[in-house]
């Protein structure tokens, strides 16, 4: 019975065998380590452009490298530089900020429901900014081609329209805001926006 289990061990496939399971878990093993000092990497220059971003200091992204491997980073770091140009009522370069954080959330492989609510967000930041801007032709562009159909996008085009003196097309939005499923207290904060026709 030993001499067989020798043999056995002995067999150029059970030794293949095992060498191949060794070499898969050695490679496994460097990969995830590979990732891990990658992903090191990434979250060090995360804190580095964010840390630059002093509450002294206006936002300039002369040489600001945006590029990172995971959208995630990116997304935030355009975010806090969006945010601080907000402050700084830097409203165009907030606005390229938010626009180019919109393109590559809705072409991102993010959750569905996660992606909704980035997008929403990020619209709603881009057609106030137009408004600050009164930039008529890019926000109606917004609101036309992104239909996300949900109670805060036709609130927030109501509320466009409106600074706009489009009362019909306001009342329209937050007729459609009002439609959706929310409390009493929501539907009469809309009611109350509406304009007079």
């Amino acid at each position: 019975m030993a001499d067989r289990i020798l043999e056995f061990l002995k067999n150029k496939y059970f030794i293949g065998t095992v060498i191949a399971v060794f070499s898969g878990l050695f490679i496994n093993s460097i990969t995830v380590y590979t990732m891990e000092k990658a992903n090191e990497e990434e979250f060090k220059r995360f804190q580095e452009i964010n840390n630059s971003l002093s509450s002294e200091n206006s936002v300039n992204l002369d040489g600001v490298d945006f590029e990172f491997d995971s959208i995630g980073f990116e997304i935030i770091t355009k975010s806090v530089f969006a945010k601080k140009a907000l402050d700084e009522q830097n409203f165009s370069e907030a606005s390229a900020l938010f626009q180019d954080i919109f393109y590559k959330v809705s072409e991102s492989s993010i959750p569905k429901d996660t992606k909704n609510i980035l997008l929403e967000q990020y619209y709603e930041n881009l057609v106030r900014i137009c408004m600050e801007l009164d930039d008529f032709e890019k926000g109606e562009s917004l609101i036309v081609e992104n239909q996300l159909d949900t109670a805060r996008f036709h609130d927030v085009a109501g509320d466009f329209y409106k600074y706009f003196q489009k009362n019909e097309m306001a009342n329209y939005h937050y007729d459609m805001a009002i439609s959706f499923d929310m409390d009493d207290s929501q539907k009469n904060l809309i009611q109350l926006k509406k304009p007079l026709k």
